[in-house]
């Protein structure tokens, strides 16, 4: 099974390679394609480094595991990107492979809203891992919603961004193999 792993990535992160690491050595996945999307719905007006410098710097951080891949699918498709609409084309591009969806637990509160929710939960496994906050593993009683021991990452891309505007050192938060690229990249934002 391959599991999608939707985001920005502005920029990816240490807690981003953590989370698809766990996913596949307890077994969920056998690989994850980190799924770069140019604009997000629920996020318009958000402050996005170019998706093709986005993709560069996340292809750089998986490229020691080929069990990990990047993909720029959504930038051929229509935007906003909706999640079933690629989630679709993945299946017609690889009709013989089994996709699941990885989320934040934070995004679970809003999944009932996504465009394709029932679908979604009809036609793909959603693997679930921990975000700061309440938990609802408990209240969820889904079969195709399974949720990840992952660990929680103490800082998200938005206060990467906000690090890197204050002159502050992220060399705890991003790989070391993408740190020197972020920085030029997003330096050159501001």
């Amino acid at each position: 099974m391959t599991g999608l792993f939707f985001g920005s990535f502005n920029p990816i992160h240490r807690g981003h390679l953590q989370i698809a690491r766990c996913l596949l050595e307890q077994g969920f996945v056998d690989r994850v394609l980190f799924v770069v999307s140019p604009q997000n719905p629920f996020k318009k007006g958000q402050e996005l480094l170019d998706a093709e410098k986005r993709i560069e710097i996340a292809a750089k951080a998986v490229a020691g595991d080929e069990r990990m891949e990047v993909s720029d699918i959504e930038l051929s498709m229509p935007r906003p990107s909706y999640t079933i609409d690629t989630l679709n084309q993945f299946s017609r591009l690889n009709p013989e492979e089994c996709f699941a969806l990885i989320m934040g637990e934070d995004n679970l509160k809003n999944f009932p809203m996504w465009k394709g929710y029932e679908a979604i939960r009809q036609k793909y496994s959603v693997l679930v891992y921990p975000r700061g906050g309440s938990s609802l593993q408990g209240e969820i009683g889904d079969s195709r919603i399974r949720f990840v021991n992952a660990p929680l990452f103490p800082v998200s891309s938005t206060e990467i961004r906000e690090k890197i505007k204050n002159g502050e050192d992220i060399t705890p938060f991003v790989p070391a193999e993408v740190h020197d690229l972020v920085l030029n990249y997003y330096r050159q934002r501001w």
